[in-house]
């Protein structure tokens, strides 16, 4: 039997696939009922056997699609249970005897208005039992609708019914049919048409219950122009053959779609393409641009971005003086011809003469133009700088340090266009201020001793930095020694 019932509702699941728009306010219920004292009272878990059997009919009240007040009354039979105080235990049950109740349930309600819409509820209700003998209730349940149509639903329900008396809790089950009773269907704006047939609930019309205001036959939420009576082919508007959204009365162009007047500007310049001369191209003289406002329109222009005499075509009079095909305002070297960048670069090292401070000699960007150091040279300055050695405190070069000295001086010869910065240190010991001019002495001595070689002066420089630049621990003897040198450095200029 159960399962000829749950293959019922399954079956009308299935087929009630027809939904109205409106949700009724007042609804009906009848069904039968179910009642269970005994799996409470003597833990019989089985819900659905000893059961008794009462009808049902109830009303609701619906607030919106969550919230309903349902006021259920129930006659029947039912074999009450017997409670002894003794005990406090159900021993025994009455025979059957007459069942009535009458309850006040709050419902929860999810997806009112879909096919399938559980709901939960609670409440408070009254059992009189024989006629002779009464007890309230707390019943807490759960339900489910099916929904068949938009006036009925088929809907099944369980609750657990708390007594305020002991030993009459009990199991409630129910299914039975909800119709809508007591109500017109829902006319939200009040036009005299259902909102499930009006296309405009909302809003009161007479158009299947859209306004009209221009009564062209075009509801006004679909008109475009809903005060000036139109045709459907244009949403509502005055005739427009081109669609362009500029009524043929006042389309300069009525046949061809634009937005200029009516008439299409293709380079959106304000000049209509009938006009225009450069029509897909923005301009302001005929619809041409200029862009170097010389008078000579670009597309007659061959040098559209610099003024010139409409007798050059557009182009300015160019002046270069070394004819290398440079104008001599972008030409660094105007009256010598070269092919970087207007300017000769003799060596061919990719550093213009002009830049170039070795110009016969192939070099460096780094070194401005000049070679770059050797290794072997590089490493001669290096061993100068730990190998050049002075009489203690004094700035008197000694003999050994002489061959070190006539190296760097063969470094200099070899690379003529490289000057050199000596750069004495000391240690940190004894005064700074006495540090200090010592290295200063000890760095002039070195370039006194090149220029004596026949180094030009003009090449060297020397400096002091005292015991400010070190690169040795100080705390160490090794390091000390490290700090105690004369540094020298190439320069490119």
């Amino acid at each position: 039997m159960k399962q000829l019932l749950l293959n019922f509702i399954l079956c009308l699941a299935v087929l009630s696939t027809v939904y109205g728009q409106d949700l009724p306010v007042n609804t009906l219920t009848v069904k039968p009922v179910w009642i269970n004292f005994h799996s409470p009272n003597n833990d019989n878990k089985d819900l659905f056997t000893d059961l008794n059997h009462a009808f049902e009919i109830g009303y609701s009240r619906h607030f919106g699609k969550l919230l309903s007040l349902s006021i259920p009354l129930r006659m029947g039979a039912a074999n009450f249970p017997i409670y002894n105080e003794a005990t406090k235990t159900v021993n025994s049950y009455t025979r059957s005897q007459y069942y009535a109740g009458l309850d006040a349930l709050l419902n929860l309600h999810f997806f009112r208005g879909k096919l399938v819409s559980p709901f939960v509820y609670a409440g408070i209700g009254g059992v009189s039992q024989n006629f002779d003998n009464g007890f309230v209730q707390a019943p807490v349940g759960l339900g489910v609708d099916f929904r068949i149509n938009e006036l009925f639903s088929i809907v099944a329900q369980s609750d657990y019914r708390f007594a305020f008396e002991d030993g009459y809790d009990n199991w409630q089950h129910a299914i039975g049919i909800r119709a809508s009773i007591l109500g017109k269907p829902k006319d939200s704006d009040r036009d005299g048409l259902a909102d499930k047939d009006d296309m405009c609930p909302d809003v009161p019309g007479t158009l299947n219950g859209c306004p009209d205001t221009d009564a062209d036959g075009i509801p006004d939420k679909d008109d475009k122009c809903p005060t000036l009576a139109g045709v459907a082919d244009n949403m509502g508007c005055p005739s427009d053959k081109d669609h362009d959204g500029v009524y043929d009365v006042d389309d300069k162009c009525p046949d061809v779609a634009g937005t200029l007047k009516g008439c299409p500007d293709s380079d959106k310049d304000g000049v209509a393409d009938k006009d225009d001369k450069c029509p897909t191209v923005a301009g302001i003289v005929m619809g041409c641009p200029d862009s170097d406002k010389d008078g000579v329109a670009d597309k007659d222009d061959k040098c559209p971005n610099q003024p010139g005499p409409a007798s050059n075509s557009g182009c300015p009079e160019i002046k270069d003086q070394d004819k290398d095909g440079v104008e001599d305002a972008n030409d660094p070297c105007p009256t010598v011809a070269g092919k970087f960048n207007g300017c000769p670069d003799t060596d061919g090292d990719g550093i213009a003469d002009n830049l170039d401070k070795c110009p016969n000699t192939p070099g460096v960007a780094a070194n401005k133009g000049c070679p770059e150091i050797k290794v072997e040279d590089k490493k001669v300055l290096d061993v100068a700088m730990r190998a050049v050695q002075f009489e203690t405190a004094t700035s008197t070069i000694t003999k050994a340090s002489y061959k070190n000295l006539d190296a760097v001086v063969s470094v200099l010869n070899k690379y003529p266009e490289m000057m050199v910065s000596i750069e004495g240190n000391t240690d940190n010991v004894g005064e700074p201020d006495r540090n200090q001019k010592l290295s200063e002495r000890r760095a002039k001595a070195c370039m006194d001793y090149l220029i004596s070689k026949k180094i030009a002066a003009n090449r060297l420089s020397s400096k002091g930095n005292g015991e400010n630049n070190p690169i040795g621990d100080n705390k160490t003897k090794e390091g000390r020694q490290q700090n105690r040198r004369t540094e020298f450095n190439p320069i490119w200029r």
